[in-house]
């Protein structure tokens, strides 16, 4: 199975690839191709379990690089919006390695049940996140897909 988990000290935020759509031969309008996908958070005591979210392999390949890349310079941010607006995850990066993690998510668009989230976690962390993130792009591809 295709995910990614982002940890840190009090909580996690767990993405799965569940149906990717047009793979190898048609990509999304939003780079990649289409996901229908699952994820779960947990913020201290509260959760998302299983929920549906929609995104591409497009975003996963641009939130990829722009976190190696902080990861790599060690400042920074990176978001992750998926396609639908209903997910927000934002990690800020500041040159001790320490990272915040903060957003939402409302599983459905037209009712106000929204998590807002936000844990602290650090650099070492996210070697599995880049390792898990590195897999899915070389399936994948860039925002064109696979050549």
């Amino acid at each position: 199975m295709n995910e990614f988990k982002i940890a840190g000290k009090q909580g996690f935020i767990q993405i799965e690839l569940n149906e990717v759509y047009g793979f190898p031969n048609e990509t999304s309008y939003l780079g990649g191709y289409d996901v229908k996908g699952k994820i779960n958070i947990k913020s201290r005591n509260y959760y998302v379990k299983d929920a549906e979210i929609w995104f591409s392999t497009g975003q996963v390949y641009q939130f990829f690089i722009q976190l190696q890349n902080c990861y790599n310079e060690l400042k920074g941010s990176v978001t992750f919006l998926e396609s639908e607006n209903n997910l927000k995850i934002e990690l800020n990066f500041n040159r001790f390695g320490q990272i915040n993690i903060q957003g939402y998510f409302q599983e459905v668009a037209h009712q106000e049940n929204i998590l807002h989230y936000e844990f602290e976690s650090e650099q070492s962390y996210l070697t599995s996140t880049l390792r898990q993130l590195n897999s899915i792009v070389e399936q994948y591809g860039d925002l064109k897909g696979i050549k």
